[in-house]
């Protein structure tokens, strides 16, 4: 692995430091702000989504998560996002566009379009490579998560990070649709948060 390209951008948030991290079976992104060798960073692995980032879908918390995650970096003044391109939880942007329709016509929810996709599981994201790319910024392995997801915690914890807290997005401005996504997440997913600061 190696960080191939870096440069600092100036954001509505702050300064980023942002590197392009190479692997022999992929890449991924990080925006680091501040000195993210300090004590509890906050941390974010974030997956692309086109149409919540781009297109302000209705759909999901995507874009919710991302700009919250920043304004608290910001706040806290050290933070770190790895950004992934792994749309629909892995599964592509075509596919996600299939379940889309199939929870659209069908009336189910994501879990359940995944499975009459032929996914056996509802999440197919894997995160070896952005907390490489952690260890390779040197991030303190004392962490605060802005996220819910097990697997993501379990990944961070299996690479040696701490999990001291974790955060939660606030629900003001989220749709309806966005919001029964969001709650599917919890009982289907099995997201949690400790300790968390919203």
């Amino acid at each position: 692995m190696a960080i191939t390209a870096s440069t600092i951008i100036q954001t509505k948030y702050g300064a980023y430091r942002v590197s392009w991290h190479q692997f022999e079976d992929g890449y991924c992104v990080s925006f680091a702000h501040g000195n993210v060798e300090l004590e509890n960073p906050i941390l974010r692995i974030h997956s692309a989504c086109l149409f919540g980032e781009a297109f302000h879908s209705l759909h999901c918390d995507c874009d919710h998560q991302l700009t919250q995650t920043m304004e608290v970096i910001q706040k806290a003044g050290a933070g770190i996002i790895v950004y992934q391109y792994e749309e629909g939880r892995g599964i592509g942007l075509e596919n996600k566009l299939r379940s889309m329709e199939i929870e659209r016509t069908e009336g189910c929810d994501t879990v359940e379009a995944f499975k009459k996709l032929g996914f056996e599981k509802p999440d197919l994201r894997v995160y070896h490579r952005e907390t490489a790319a952690l260890h390779e910024l040197k991030v303190n392995k004392n962490i605060i998560s802005f996220s819910g997801n097990p697997e993501k915690q379990n990944a961070l914890e299996k690479a040696g990070f701490i999990i001291t807290k974790t955060m939660e997005i606030r629900k003001e401005g989220l749709s309806e649709i966005a919001i029964k996504e969001k709650q599917v997440k919890h009982s289907k997913m099995g997201y949690q948060y400790k300790n968390h600061l919203t």
